[in-house]
């Protein structure tokens, strides 16, 4: 295989990727129940994938910046807390923002919330190693594919050649 062969597949992984932005929303403590225009969004934190589609549902400001809508909390205490009403994306829908909503000082069921947080940073860390174990074994498989026949993980054709 000629070596700019392969690489084209590298190429058009990246090409096709393009350049998404996105908009987090984070909780303190995280794990609470993300809303916005009274619908629920899911648990902090919340990652929106910015596109061209994403943001016809926020107005475009004079200024050029896309208004992203506000955005409440509610821990598992009960406790509630709210962003601004709007947030300005003034850098594209390239680039990464973050919203971040804190929890009521004042607001009874502290240790619940703080449990949840907990609860919900250990589930985290287990899908973020298990995705890096699976992306250990693509790129081993991906590796053997662009070694061409013969060179499988096994030397002599491991994959079937």
């Amino acid at each position: 295989m000629k070596p700019y062969c392969r690489s084209l597949p590298l190429l058009v992984m990246v090409v096709l990727s393009g350049c998404a932005g996105s908009l987090t929303i984070n909780s303190v403590p995280q794990g609470a129940l993300i809303s916005s225009n009274k619908q629920a969004l899911g648990q902090s934190p919340l990652v929106i994938t910015l596109s061209k589609d994403s943001a016809k549902a926020m107005p475009l400001a004079a200024n050029g910046c896309y208004m992203a809508p506000g955005f409440s909390a509610q821990w598992a205490s009960g406790a509630e807390a709210a962003s601004p009403e709007n947030t300005a994306l003034c850098n594209g829908l390239d680039s990464d923002y973050v919203v971040t909503i804190s929890r009521p000082a004042n607001a009874p069921g502290l240790e619940k919330d703080l449990t949840v947080a907990n609860q919900r940073e250990n589930v985290l860390a287990q899908q973020a190693q298990a995705q890096a174990t699976n992306n250990v074994a693509n790129a081993i498989e991906l590796n053997a594919m662009m070694a061409g026949p013969g060179y499988g993980p096994y030397g002599y054709g491991g994959w079937g050649y």
